[in-house]
């Protein structure tokens, strides 16, 4: 029996989180989406049995690493979108591009309104009212992460 290349899944991810990586001009810094949370988004729909709160903790973690925010700013809103993208996912996936992205804001608004009030908690200082262009930047990016992630999941028969 062949292997189900679950390895595209993480390969994914690693490949979106190591694009929050890419040196921007500091002007562009709030229009720079998500695609980590994107990436992750898709592999919830598309498999929800395979990826789930567990890697949307796993990814908010290391998103946490990369930008050198403390550890757990990002897990909770990550994870809590998830799950209600969990439960929703079969609804989801009948909606048209345009629902499905409106979806995505929402879930994006959802976790980065998670992370403001975590920030807000512990008194780290906010993220500028601009990353609110980095979500809608995000939105305007989930149809081309969708078809490129698609496309892998069938040329590698992920299931």
């Amino acid at each position: 029996m062949r292997a189900h290349a679950v390895w595209v899944i993480y390969a994914s991810i690693l490949a979106a989180l190591l694009f929050t990586l890419l040196p921007l001009p500091l002007d562009w810094r709030g229009f720079r989406p998500d695609v980590a949370a994107l990436a992750l988004f898709y592999w919830v729909l598309a498999l929800p049995h395979r990826v789930g709160v567990a890697t949307a903790f796993t990814v908010g973690v290391t998103q946490d690493l990369i930008e050198g925010a403390p550890l757990g700013l990002s897990s909770p809103g990550l994870m809590l979108a998830t799950l209600l993208l969990l439960y929703n996912y079969q609804r989801i996936r009948q909606f048209d591009l345009l629902q499905q992205s409106l979806a995505i804001l929402v879930l994006m608004l959802l976790s980065a309104g998670i992370e403001q009030w975590l920030r807000n908690g512990i008194d780290v200082p906010s993220a500028p009212w601009a990353a609110v262009a980095g979500m809608i930047c995000s939105m305007l990016f989930w149809v081309p992460t969708r078809t490129v992630l698609r496309h892998f999941r069938r040329y590698y028969e992920v299931y």
